[in-house]
């Protein structure tokens, strides 16, 4: 599907041709198939540390103190069904940012004034490199792989994957 949103925005002989920031502005569902990407992949879990400068009560839970450090659990957030319902968090489905959620829900880069200050440049980064390989190639199903082996994760501070075998076949027809 993703293929097929940036085939409808470049014509068949533009390959070689960089994008605008105008056209990729308005490739909705790749914005939306990266943020369901970043939403079930987070790079960095856990990221957002924050001290409580005061007390703060959270029903059910209890106070925080002032001056204790809060860490937000990523996953947590992203995998909640009460934010992502109600189709189930655990299946990628970009077409859940078409609707609009809680401004927290989704904070893959952070959140407040200290979130990532590459933000920006790495979505459009991911924009481009998306383009690029899915102009150029398919991707096309290797029989080697199942969900479950591509979910082994490497997890200190940045999540990298372990297992993933891609297989691209050119998209041009002049060649095999």
């Amino acid at each position: 599907k993703l293929q097929e949103h940036i085939d409808s925005h470049f014509k068949p002989d533009t390959d070689n041709d960089v994008p605008s920031y105008e056209t990729i502005s308005k490739m909705e569902y790749l914005d939306m198939f990266i943020r369901e990407v970043l939403r079930m992949y987070p790079i960095v879990p856990i990221a957002i540390n924050r001290q409580s400068t005061e007390d703060f009560h959270i029903s059910h839970i209890g106070t925080i103190p002032a001056g204790i450090i809060v860490t937000v659990d990523i996953y947590s957030v992203h995998f909640d069904p009460d934010l992502w319902g109600p189709v189930d968090p655990n299946v990628f489905y970009p077409e859940r940012f078409a609707t609009k959620r809680h401004p927290l829900a989704w904070i893959p880069f952070g959140i407040g004034p200290r979130n990532c200050v590459g933000m920006r440049f790495a979505m459009m980064e991911m924009k481009l490199v998306l383009i690029r390989l899915l102009k150029t190639y398919s991707i096309i199903d290797c029989g080697k792989q199942t969900r479950e082996s591509t979910e082994q994760l490497d997890e200190i501070v940045v999540i990298s994957p372990k297992n993933v075998i891609i297989r691209l076949q050119s998209r041009d027809k002049h060649t095999t």
